[in-house]
């Protein structure tokens, strides 16, 4: 199992007029996640959508994704996808967007998501556990 070097945050990514933008934090309980998802809640409160997965314990004890009114399926999964087929773990990523009046469709928002926090997670860097 793996999880992040350090916490942070990645470049607004701009697709078709939306802006899409990723944080990364390390975590080790439902609290922990709460409070950083409360918090990017509270500094992003124009964003139309916060979605977001995270995963706890090695083994895996527990993992949760959200799409925060996305179409069903195309934004917390998307992230999920990506922390499990790296097997990254004391991790929660969160994709904030800002609606920018054009609708991606369903595989658009599944690229815009994936592309978003796969950029942060490989710009951050993993550490094995």
């Amino acid at each position: 199992m793996k999880t992040i070097a350090e916490s942070g945050r990645g470049p607004k990514i701009k697709i078709k007029k939306s802006i899409f933008i990723a944080t990364i934090f390390r975590v080790v309980s439902k609290n922990d996640v709460e409070d950083h998802i409360s918090k990017i809640q509270e500094e992003f409160k124009k964003a139309t959508h916060n979605a977001y997965a995270y995963r706890i314990g090695n083994p895996v004890s527990w993992e949760e994704s959200f799409d925060d009114g996305e179409v069903k399926g195309c934004a917390g999964k998307p992230i999920m996808n990506i922390l499990q087929k790296q097997e990254i773990t004391n991790t929660l990523v969160v994709v904030t967007r800002f609606y920018g009046g054009v609708k991606l469709g369903p595989g658009g928002l599944i690229r815009a998501y994936s592309k978003t926090a796969s950029g942060l997670i490989t710009a951050i860097g993993l550490e094995n556990l």
